[in-house]
């Protein structure tokens, strides 16, 4: 497919340098990426106009058409959001439609009469689920990836999946440009507000509430570090469907006074901020938001082994990166860390030149304006 797309002969041209930023209804970092891409776009000679389900951008930007791309695979769902789509497009004719996901991506290659797609991976499908929903995923993965005009791949992973479908010569690999968020509260108030005195070892976890952030291997490395260090405290700041069982999981390992699940924060960079140590537990990630809030604050960061970011940490220099669900490798990187706090604060300034060097935002702008101007100007079929 490469530089075609499938408007129909004879379709209006869309109205030039206008982007429409679609997404599905997702409540992590990729709502705050499109916010920060959309502003950016107009130092870049684009506009950008924002679609998705209602709600999606509260808090973190504007939204500015209503299209509910659904959160299931309901053949049903997608074709009234495509309809609304249809309808988008009649009124508010684009350039280029950029899918933030799959299924925002599916709902933009509905229309027979439509703008050149492009879809950036912020996560995979492929190798991230097994049995039944690994049979049906996977294959329609492939397929959409096909079928968009480009694909953005924010990983290596993105681009070998883009590769194994056939499109290298229409993937372009690029990290997805950032907010840059500050604290508002110093850390002493954070920790007043939760109890925690001052020199009591503080681990923080910024994730959703869900089984891919993996937040029972981070709870049994807490855990284990627990035991050795009774003083620490760990706070989650999150919400989604794995609230109760988490909950339970504390009282299980016995851990109830030392870990508080905080809930959604409008400035977790102000948690990130007081952290002696931040960890991310997550089985999968492209591209994660919390790696360079935290960095880019300097903290100390252990990871499992997974995102775009940490294919470019030197490990043991800008962080500490752990197998996936390795628990005591988990606890013991954090207790390294915290018996260690000048080599803690290496790491973090370390990492924080890493990000400052990686995620600047005209940098990372620059190349999907460019997919933009490609798609946009090429020969129609």
């Amino acid at each position: 497919m490469g530089e075609q797309h499938s408007s129909g002969a004879g379709a209006p041209r869309p109205a030039p340098r206008r982007a429409l930023e679609l997404l599905g209804p997702t409540a992590g970092g990729i709502r705050a990426r499109v916010a920060e891409l959309a502003t950016r776009l107009d130092d870049h000679g684009w506009s950008a106009l924002v679609a998705g389900p209602a709600g999606v951008m509260d808090g973190v930007g504007r939204l500015d058409a209503a299209v509910a791309v659904p959160r299931s695979w309901s053949p049903l769902a997608l074709r009234r959001a495509r309809r609304e789509l249809r309808r988008l497009l009649a009124t508010a004719p684009v350039a280029v439609i950029h899918a933030h996901g799959l299924k925002a991506a599916l709902v933009a290659l509905g229309p027979r009469r439509r703008p050149p797609v492009a879809l950036t991976l912020h996560n995979l499908v492929h190798g991230t689920h097994a049995g039944w929903m690994a049979r049906l995923l996977d294959p329609l993965e492939a397929r959409i990836v096909r079928r968009v005009d480009h694909v953005i791949a924010i990983s290596d992973d993105g681009a070998r999946r883009a590769a194994s479908t056939g499109r290298a010569e229409a993937c372009t690999r690029v990290l997805p440009v950032s907010p840059v968020r500050r604290p508002g509260r110093t850390a002493a108030e954070v920790r007043a507000g939760y109890g925690i005195a001052s020199t009591a070892p503080l681990v923080v976890v910024v994730a959703r509430l869900h089984p891919q952030k993996d937040l029972p291997t981070f709870l049994r490395a807490f855990a284990r570090l627990h035991v050795e260090r009774p003083e620490a405290r760990a706070v989650i700041v999150g919400e989604g469907p794995e609230r109760t069982a988490l909950s339970a999981e504390i009282e299980r390992l016995g851990r109830g006074g030392a870990v508080t699940l905080a809930g959604q924060r409008p400035t977790p960079a102000d948690e990130l901020a007081a952290a002696d140590v931040v960890v991310m537990s997550s089985r999968w990630e492209a591209g994660p938001l919390v790696m360079t809030e935290a960095l880019s604050l300097g903290r100390p960061f252990v990871t499992t082994d997974v995102g775009a970011l940490t294919e470019l940490l030197v490990a043991g220099r800008d962080a500490r990166a752990v197998a996936v669900g390795d628990d005591a490798a988990m606890a013991a990187a954090i207790d390294e860390l915290l018996a260690d706090p000048a080599a803690a604060a290496r790491m973090g300034e370390s990492g924080r030149q890493l990000v400052a060097q990686l995620v600047e935002g005209d940098a990372l702008v620059a190349p999907v304006v460019a997919v933009y101007e490609r798609l946009a100007t090429a020969v129609r079929p």
